[in-house]
């Protein structure tokens, strides 16, 4: 079944800005298929400009500039999450009404039933001192159930320790400080069969 997607997990700030450009401009050039867009098509734009100013602000790293950034793309996604559901409504699940709209139609469920793809850019980064902690952090797959952390310290013959987590970051506690760890990741879809990311390392501290 077909749904209308904001990729807002996926897209950098242009991209984004660019995303909703596209969807405001396809949307009134098909204004007979959706004659009356929730929210205003008005409302979106006035969302845009607002994220577009923001993020020239936020160029030089203003700590303050940047916070407002992320809650003006925090509030442009959330138009976009809306005007989704009234794209959701008109098309019924029809792929060609969700691109008519300017949206990227979500992957059906059996299309992650192949082999899983190898999980990418994993990043291990310590935390703070005496915390005996790491964060992982590998790229998202929309296809995965779960994450499927993997741990051993470096140059041990031993098992992977495992740690499952939902989201495609993950914090490891209680690692023994002052020692190096190996880790690696696989995305756990419909096919069981694992497929690691590269093995990267860190000392815990």
């Amino acid at each position: 079944m077909k749904r209308p997607t904001t990729q807002s997990h996926l897209l950098s700030d242009d991209a984004m800005m660019q995303y909703v450009e596209q969807i405001i401009t396809k949307m009134e050039a098909n204004e007979a298929l959706f004659p009356d867009p929730v929210p205003a098509l008005g409302v979106v734009e006035t969302a845009l400009a607002a994220f577009r100013l923001s993020a020239t602000e936020a160029a030089y790293r203003d700590t303050r500039a940047v916070k407002i950034r992320k809650a003006k793309r925090k509030a442009l996604v959330y138009q976009l999450r809306e005007l989704s559901k009234y794209v959701d409504t008109v098309a019924q699940k029809d792929d060609t009404i969700i691109l008519a709209a300017g949206f990227v139609p979500s992957k059906d469920p059996e299309s992650y039933a192949g082999f899983i793809p190898k999980a990418t850019r994993l990043i291990a980064k310590t935390q703070e001192v005496g915390s005996s902690r790491i964060k992982l952090k590998v790229d998202r797959w929309q296809g995965a159930r779960m994450y499927q952390f993997e741990f051993r310290k470096k140059g041990a013959e031993t098992a992977w320790s495992v740690q499952l987590c939902s989201k495609s970051t993950c914090l490891l506690e209680e690692l023994d400080r002052f020692e190096e760890y190996e880790f690696r990741v696989t995305y756990i879809g419909i096919n069981p069969k694992p497929n690691y990311s590269d093995i990267v390392s860190s000392y815990v501290v």
